[in-house]
Parts: C-alpha cells; structure tokens; sequence
C-alpha cells in the first residue's frame, strides 16, 4: 500500500466516504498529506440555521480545500409552526398532526404540540415532543444569525475563491432540517408518487426575504464563470417585476451563458396585475435568453397557494420578444410544466428545437396536494391530436418522450373537451417507474384561465393512460393511440 501511485491513491480516495477518508488518513503520512484535500466533500449543504456562509468562506481560503466543492445546495424551506402547532381546538390540532405523520398519533405516547403549550403530551419522550424542541432549537439557532442577504459580500467573496464549482441548487420548498418527522412536514400525505412535493399547507413562505436572499445569491454568481448548472425551486415570480431586480440578475449573464442546465421551478404569487405580471416575465424572458448555450431547460410553474391553477404562458411573448423567435442551438432536453397555453403556440416553439430535441417532457408532479393530481399541460385552443401529429417526424433525433399529470385541451365552455390523467413511467432522470394507482382517490379541475375552476371526481370508466403509447408514435411512428376517453361535460 505505501508504493501504490499517488493516482491510484487519489481513485481510492474518491470512493471513500467522510468516516473512511479519515481512517485512511490514519495509517500513513503518505495517506494522511494525499486524502487532506477529501476532508470537505464534494457536495456543500447550507442553511439558515447554521453559520454555513462562514464556513464556506473558510474553505474558500484555504489553498488546499478550496477545490474540493463542486456542488453547492442552499435550502431554505420553512414549517408554518400556526398551522402545524397545538391551538385552541385539539381535535384540529390532532388532525394537523396526523398531516405530518400519519402514525405519530396511533399510539397514546406520542405527544400532539409544542412543549409548554395546554395540550403538551404527557409522555416527555413522545416523537412530536422531540421534534417541536428540535424545531425550537433551530430557530432560536435561526434568530441568531444574520439573514444570508445581509451577508451578500461574504457570500461573493466564497463565490471568488471556488475554483471547480459547477452545480449550484437553490431550494425554497424541501426540508432543511435534519430531524426525521420535520422532513416529513414537507411531505405530502398519502402522495402515490416518489420524492412528493412539499404540501402547500406546511410551508411558511416569507416572499420578501426570499427574493433578497435569491438576489444575494445571483449577485454572487457573477464571480463563478464556470458554473454548469442552475436549478431555483420555488422562484417567486414577482422577483423579475422591478427594473433593479432585474439589472441585478442581468449583471450575472456571463454565468448564465456558461450554463449547459437551468431548472427554474416558478411560484406565482396570488394578485399580480397585468402589467406588473408582463413586467415579470418580460425580467425572466431577459434571463432565458441570457443562458444561450443551454442543452437542458425546464421551466414550471407550481402555484402553491391554488396548486391546481396553471400558469397562463404565451412562449412567442416569452421566447419571441421584438419580432426575433430565441432558439436554443443545442437544446437536447426540455421540459415543461404546470402551464396553459395554445396548441400552435406550444407546438412552433418545440419545433424551433426539433433539430437537436432527444428528450422532451410534458408536466409532471407539479405542487402536489393528497387526492389531486397537477403538475400537467392543457391546451386552452387545439387538441393533443393536432399538436402530436404535428411533432410527429420533425425532430429525428428524438429518443424519449414522458407526460405526466393532469391533461386537458379545449375550450371549457364547448360541449366535449379532452381530459386525461397521466400516470408517470419514468423519473426525472429516465428511470422506470412500477407505480399502481388507484384512480378512486384521485380528482382533475378544469376551468378557463381567470375563471372559476371545476372538478371533476375522475370515476373507474375514465382511466389514467401513460405516455407509452404517444412516445412510440412520436419516435417510431404509427397510428395515433387511443389515449381514453374524451369526458362531455
């Protein structure tokens, strides 16, 4: 072991992880001076309740460490303690409870609420008495600290000295705690699909803050020139809607063009008017175009506050600006969700790319809520028919197609409109899925955009299709599948 070559050294290391990486440090000088530098892993995770920033900016500085990131997360979900804690009726207080964990209150150990409130547990072991005091020490932890926007330059300054850092992930609505039954909070009950999405009852959501720590980070951006990857979940949307904000972001296009992957999953906010709303998307067309050299794009849209309410898009306002239709030259995968928007519109733009399109994918889990599924595309105008025949032979280089979610095409006020359910058959990242769901438990809305929403109980008759069948005529060719039924209303 102690004549092996530093590289192969090195390759052993790379596959250690922390408590290995230490105890192979401890058998040899040789080992200790080659495995210094894998004392940080790869991947940074920073929160709101800890002094990450400082630590980030330590590592930073130093010579020998400072190479070892190449990922960056920052999570910063909140609980609604209102919602979630013990309040002056019990019984809604247990059924809050048992939104969290659905066996936290099988047994008469567990406890119900926060520690010294009328309904405190009579047991001081129970689960939810450890969560609530490991809550509390989180944000008292919280409280002491400064926010990250007021911390901007320190963050900059980390940002400078990070030389191989290429993926950076900012997330709004997963758990940033590290006690078990806080994470499930952020899980929706009962959801049939893998990684759930956050409830939109369980999250806490400081807009204002939010978007001043998002323009912190962005501000920092600007000093990592060889970032790869962008991924933002819950970008409030309204963060585009002033001229400073946006300058802001558009100081950072350098870093933007480097970008080869974008995810940006957007949250509406409730009563944005007209022209505060083309104001906002004018900011985030800006920001699209900035990143040119992107070969994978997903753009959703997830309302937590009405989770089955699409975003009304117009793709040649938002990629057609001055008469000039945006391409992206090297597009290989995009995905699209949680969005209401013409067939013709939807159709020209996927087809701007159909020269370099292998992956295309339509909806998804979208802002998941118990017993509705969301997350999926409709058609105010046209038909799926129209619109995949259309696609059908005019990208060649497409390998796979996905749709996921609630599906509907039509207007609502005409006598028949399509309706569908689609099941997902794959992850995000191509991976088979084997889920059997019971379409019993499940409802799709409908409703015209900026009208009332209706919904429908989906009954046995009307079953959810895959995608199977559409992904084989778009690649292989064919007839048109028989995707179900076509609901009158």
């Amino acid at each position: 072991m102690d004549f092996l070559p530093v590289e192969l050294v090195r390759l052993i290391f790379q596959h250690c992880d922390g408590p290995s990486v230490k105890a192979l440090r401890e058998t040899a000088g040789r080992y200790a001076d080659v495995g210094y530098e894998y004392l940080i892993e790869p991947h940074f995770l920073a929160v709101d309740w800890r002094d990450d920033i400082s630590r980030l900016r330590s590592i930073a500085g130093h010579d020998r460490l400072r190479g070892a990131i190449r990922s960056l997360t920052f999570k910063f979900g909140k609980i609604d303690a209102y919602n979630n804690a013990c309040n002056s009726n019990t019984t809604a207080s247990i059924a809050s409870f048992d939104a969290w964990h659905p066996t936290a209150s099988n047994d008469d150990e567990h406890g119900l609420s926060s520690p010294g409130s009328p309904c405190s547990p009579s047991s001081p072991n129970s689960p939810l008495q450890d969560a609530w005091m490991r809550y509390f020490e989180i944000q008292v932890a919280t409280r002491n600290l400064p926010p990250l926007h007021a911390r901007s330059a320190l963050l900059a300054e980390a940002f400078e000295c990070l030389p191989n850092l290429r993926e950076l992930n900012i997330n709004l609505a997963r758990s940033p705690y590290d006690f078990p039954l806080l994470q499930d909070v952020f899980d929706t009950r009962g959801n049939t699909t893998p990684n759930p999405n956050p409830s939109s009852n369980n999250s806490k959501r400081d807009r204002e803050q939010n978007c001043k720590n998002l323009n912190a980070i962005i501000g920092a951006l600007r000093h990592a020139p060889h970032l790869e990857s962008l991924s933002i979940d819950q970008l409030p949307l309204e963060i585009f809607r002033l001229p400073d904000d946006r300058r802001h972001w558009l100081a950072s296009a350098p870093t933007f063009a480097s970008l080869s992957r974008l995810t940006l999953v957007l949250d509406p906010p409730n009563g944005l008017l007209p022209s505060a709303r083309a104001r906002a998307l004018n900011g985030l067309a800006a920001v699209l175009h900035a990143s040119a050299n992107l070969t994978h794009l997903t753009i959703a849209f997830r309302n937590y506050h009405r989770p089955r309410e699409k975003f009304h898009l117009s793709f040649r306002a938002l990629f057609g600006g001055g008469g000039v239709e945006f391409v992206y030259r090297r597009l290989t995968d995009l995905k699209l969700e949680g969005v209401t928007c013409g067939e013709q519109d939807l159709k020209r733009f996927i087809l701007r790319h159909g020269a370099t399109l292998e992956r295309l994918r339509l909806g998804g889990r979208g802002a998941v809520a118990s017993g509705r599924v969301t997350g999926g595309v409709h058609l105010h105008e046209g038909s799926f028919r129209g619109l995949f025949t259309g696609l059908r032979g005019n990208m060649p280089r497409l390998q796979r197609f996905h749709m996921e979610g609630d599906a509907q095409a039509g207007d609502f006020m005409t006598s028949s409109r399509e309706m569908y359910v689609f099941s997902p058959v794959t992850d995000d990242q191509w991976a088979p899925l084997d889920l059997d769901l019971d379409m019993d438990e499940f409802t799709i809305s409908g409703g015209r955009y900026g009208g009332e929403q209706r919904e429908e109980r989906m009954t046995p008759r009307i079953k959810t299709v895959n995608c199977l069948g559409l992904e084989r005529f778009l690649v292989q060719g064919g007839e048109y599948p028989k995707l179900g039924r076509t609901l009158m209303v």
